[in-house]
Formats: structure tokens, C-alpha cells, sequence
């Protein structure tokens, strides 16, 4: 799995996908041409202020996307925006969401 680094790459799914809509998250995701999964976190500084926890939070949730998507044959661009400050008790729950949406993914 490879990141989504390109800022062209971040507008074209934008503007071509509509969004699903989780708890916290509001996530893109489109079939890749490529024979490679790439994966995008974007988590605003007025959502999560500290950069040692945002930083944590994107490991974290980054970590959780590698070790399902591995499973999967097909080959996806997710992009996934943090809406709104996640509760330092919800966070295992929304991290069980975000398992529970990649499930989906066929």
C-alpha cells in the first residue's frame, strides 16, 4: 500500500467522488487503475491541535488500513477526511467503523 502524495491526485477524488460519511469520517474511494492500493489521511489542525496526536491518530489509522486492505485482490484510492475531533473514549469504536468499512470494500 503506497501513500496518496500527489495534490492532483487528492483533487481528481474529490471532485469525481461523492463521499460515504461515517461517524468522524468522510471517506473517497475509487477503483484504481493501478495494480497498487494508495491511501490519503487528511486531519485538520483545528480538529486535532497537537501534531504528536494527529500524528498518532494518522499511524494509527493508517496501520489499521494496511493490515485490511492487505487481504483484498482489488485495488483501491482511499482518501479519508477527519471531520470532526474524535473522543479519546470513542477512539476504539471509530476505529472499529473505519474495520468495518474496509469489510465492506469487495
Amino acid at each position: 500500500m503506497e501513500r496518496l502524495h500527489k495534490s492532483s491526485d487528492i483533487a481528481s477524488i474529490f471532485a469525481e467522488i461523492k463521499p460515504q460519511y461515517l461517524d468522524i469520517f468522510q471517506i473517497y474511494t475509487r477503483k484504481s487503475n493501478t495494480n497498487i492500493t494508495r491511501f490519503g489521511i487528511i486531519i485538520s489542525k483545528k480538529h486535532i491541535p497537537l501534531a504528536v496526536n494527529r500524528n498518532r491518530f494518522k499511524r494509527q489509522v493508517r496501520e489499521l488500513f494496511r493490515k485490511q486492505i492487505g487481504t483484498k485482490t482489488s485495488h483501491y484510492d482511499i482518501l479519508v477526511l477527519v471531520r470532526t475531533r474524535p473522543k479519546q473514549e470513542n477512539k476504539t469504536q471509530v476505529l472499529e467503523q473505519l474495520t468495518q468499512y474496509i469489510n465492506t470494500l469487495t
